[in-house]
This record gives C-alpha cells, sequence and structure tokens, in this order.
C-alpha cells in the first residue's frame, strides 16, 4: 500500500492513474468476431449478372446459407430447381387438371409483390383487375383444351433457359426482377407424356411466379 506522502505527491498520483488504466484494459481476445463483412452479405451480392442474363443453373436455392443471414432482397435470382417450385407446380397441374384456379394461387405472382414492385397508380387495383383474372381464365381454357385432364399425373416443373433481368421503367415494373419464358409443365395422362408451356414466370424474393399462364 503507498504511503500517504506518495499519494500526495506528483508522481503517486500518475502511479494510480497508470496502473486504473491497465486494468481497465480490455484483453485482444474480446475483440469483435463480426467486424468485417459477412460470406452470406458477399455471396448474395456475387448471385446476379450484371450482363442482364444469366445461367438459372448457377443460382443459390432458395432458403440457403445466404437467405439464413436475413431477409431475402426483393430481386434476388431465384434457383432453377427447389422443392418449393416443384411443390407449386403440381399444384398448378392440379388446379388444371380440376378447373379450379384457386388450387393453384400459391404460383401466382402475389399481390402484394406486385404493388412493391410495379410503377403505376394504383398496381394493387391492376392486379385485381388483371393478373388475378388473367389467370383464372387461364387456368380454366388449358382445362379445356387438354382433353381427359382430370386424369392428369404430375412429372415435373421446369423453367425456361433464357432468363433475364428487367430494366426498370416507368409505368412498368420499378424494381430489377428477373423474368423467364417458356417454362414446361410435364404431366402424364394414361401413360402418355403431355407437357404446357407456361408463357412467364417473374421472381420475387427468391422465388419463381406465374404472371402469364398463357
Amino acid at each position: 500500500m503507498p504511503s500517504s506522502r506518495s499519494l500526495r505527491s506528483p508522481l503517486g498520483r500518475w502511479t494510480l492513474v497508470a496502473l486504473a488504466a491497465t486494468a481497465c484494459t480490455p484483453a485482444q481476445g474480446s475483440k469483435r468476431a463480426d467486424a468485417g463483412p459477412s460470406a452470406a452479405a458477399a455471396a448474395s451480392a456475387a448471385a446476379l449478372d450484371d450482363g442482364g442474363g444469366a445461367d438459372p443453373s448457377a443460382a443459390p436455392a432458395a432458403g440457403g446459407a445466404a437467405g439464413d443471414a436475413g431477409a431475402v432482397a426483393d430481386d434476388s435470382l431465384p434457383a432453377a430447381i427447389s422443392a418449393d417450385l416443384t411443390a407449386r407446380g403440381r399444384h398448378l397441374l392440379e388446379a388444371i387438371a380440376h378447373d379450379n384456379p384457386d388450387l393453384a394461387t400459391d404460383i401466382l405472382f402475389p399481390r402484394d409483390a406486385y404493388a412493391a414492385a410495379h410503377e403505376g397508380q394504383d398496381p394493387s387495383k391492376l392486379w385485381d383487375k388483371k393478373i388475378l383474372p388473367g389467370f383464372q381464365k387461364d387456368v380454366h381454357t388449358v382445362h379445356r383444351r387438354v382433353k381427359d385432364a382430370e386424369k392428369a399425373q404430375f412429372v415435373s416443373f421446369e423453367i425456361g433457359h433464357a432468363v433475364t433481368q428487367i430494366t426498370p421503367k416507368k409505368r412498368d415494373w420499378k424494381k430489377p426482377l428477373w423474368r423467364v419464358r417458356h417454362s414446361k409443365l410435364t404431366f402424364t395422362i394414361d401413360g402418355k407424356t403431355q407437357r404446357i408451356e407456361v408463357s412467364a414466370l417473374l421472381s420475387w424474393k427468391g422465388s419463381w411466379y406465374v404472371t402469364n399462364l398463357r
């Protein structure tokens, strides 16, 4: 214990300050491990193709490691193959087979996504008047054209090969979403393979959705 004389002297006071500062200095090992950018963020940024097109087979699966780090970006490039897309493709075939569009509403481009991504005075109203009725009409039309549609057995749902990125413009899409045309819904009826071509799919938050069935 320093003597009372040393506490009164300037040298004694500086000695105590130095000792206190040393005791309060954190150990080097306590530095935050997350100071740099995450690998997930870098992977997400690399998913977009600067050339305006993309190889869908090279895209990371939706809900993978990059998606675990946080919310998926609106314009994330979806995977070419996923269990989710296969399940919703099966629902589309069921809707056509039973002539009931309500069975496949999960594959139709969502109303809230349309409102967020489309430029216009009232995109939600446009979805109600154009997108949903158009999809319903197309399901009814395809059902009538496929003989014995109620016997259809699902085989696969494959997206087309030409994936392009939308250029945002006034009175159209205001986000650089991804679009693919000529996707294929494959099924069998009485053992015979048949296919329906889906006119256009559009991406939203790492998933594909139908905007135009025919």
